[in-house]
């Protein structure tokens, strides 16, 4: 009886333990990923003499991430019984708001451009707003640009995202270590062999190769599944494990070194990078302990990353095409400008828009699940 209350405790205990562990490492990567996305698509479209080669990666590495964080938030409730449109309705207030935003500020972006001579027309722009919004692919601008998603590109890895979520949700109960084992052995197949067609994972968000989104999402995200099933929290680490497990911070800058690595080293580098880079780097910052000092960095730079991958397309895009146009000389200025205005634009919306919209929209929710089940008829 003793030994039965004993265990009992315990499991009471891993469970309050599990649903208030907050991976301040893994938000800290998120965010370096979420920058060299930026850095990477500022050295691009400002035509920049340096860039980081390997800056696409990320992408795969926030798919990893993904899966990882929704089996944290997730697995336990969907055992519980919470119904697929609950999910749903929490996964669109999480992503929604920004990506919303996103589109709109490339729309403007397009209109403004419709009114110059050569631009696109803005029945054209309108028709991608629509479907872009809905995080739908569009051709309607591909003699403009050849982007699945024109007004902000960035929404080709949120759309397949979304898609592989509810993939998640739908067939949870079938979603046994076993069956995802299979999976990540297919998705493994399929990420390799769009490496080596492609020369590289650098493919998805154009509208001939859409079909390596869903090639490239498959192994991360269920990678991620697995190892957030495998890896348990466990605050009172064991102090032989103590100063390894403090070691484990400098992940974040050794995610840095590899996606901003100078120089294109080919598929077998991508395929490396994800098949094993990136498991040992997620694995060891889930395992890692709090430190007083960094832990702060990682919150912030995590509450900045989905902002900051999400909005940052349109300003830069718009200012490149101001530099290579018009302004030639003043093109490493303008990319200064680009990145540090991404990154004020991103912490303003984070702050003062998504954060309380989702409040609202949460609290919102939680009183309509309090209003009666039967809905008299007639009444609307």
């Amino acid at each position: 009886m003793r030994r039965a209350a004993i265990q009992a405790l315990r499991d009471i205990s891993a469970r309050q333990s599990d649903q208030t562990t907050h991976y301040l490492v893994l938000d800290g990567m998120r965010g370096i990923a979420a920058v060299t996305v930026l850095a990477f698509h500022v050295t691009e479209y400002f035509r920049l003499p340096f860039k980081p080669v390997h800056g696409y990666l990320a992408v795969d590495f926030f798919f990893m991430l993904s899966g990882f964080v929704i089996a944290h938030a997730y697995d336990r409730q969907l055992r519980g019984g919470m119904s697929f449109p609950g999910f749903l309705r929490l996964r669109l207030i999480r992503l929604y708001p920004l990506a919303g935003l996103g589109v709109l500020f490339g729309t403007a972006g397009y209109l403004v451009a419709a009114t110059a001579p050569g631009g696109p027309g803005a029945s054209a722009v309108l028709r991608a707003a629509l479907a872009n919004a809905l995080l739908l692919p569009t051709r309607s601008l591909l003699g403009f640009r050849p982007w699945a998603f024109p007004l902000d590109t960035p929404l080709w890895s949120l759309s397949i995202e979304l898609m592989v979520n509810i993939i998640y949700a739908l067939c949870f109960r079938w979603l046994t270590r076993a069956s995802l084992l299979a999976t990540c052995l297919l998705g493994a197949v399929l990420m390799g062999a769009t490496a080596l067609h492609y020369h590289g994972l650098n493919a998805g968000y154009r509208w001939i190769d859409l079909w390596a989104a869903a090639a490239r999402v498959v192994f991360p995200f269920s990678v991620g599944l697995l190892m957030r099933r495998a890896i348990l929290p466990s605050p009172a680490a064991a102090p032989a494990r103590a100063a390894w497990r403090t070691a484990a911070h400098a992940t974040v800058p050794l995610l840095l070194l590899l996606l901003a690595a100078p120089l294109p080293l080919g598929a077998w580098f991508d395929i490396a990078a994800v098949l094993l880079a990136f498991p040992a780097l997620v694995a060891a910052g889930a395992l890692a302990t709090p430190s007083r000092r960094l832990d702060p960095v990682w919150k912030w730079l995590g509450a900045l990353s989905y902002p900051l991958y999400v909005l940052h397309y349109p300003l830069v895009a718009g200012l490149a095409d101001l530099a290579n146009h018009h302004l030639h000389r003043l093109a490493p200025e303008l990319a200064l400008l680009a990145a540090l205005a991404s990154i004020g634009l991103a912490w303003a919306a984070g702050r003062f828009y998504d954060v309380p919209l989702r409040r609202w929209l949460n609290r919102a929710g939680r009183e309509a699940v309090r209003l009666p089940a039967v809905v008299p008829p007639g009444a609307g």
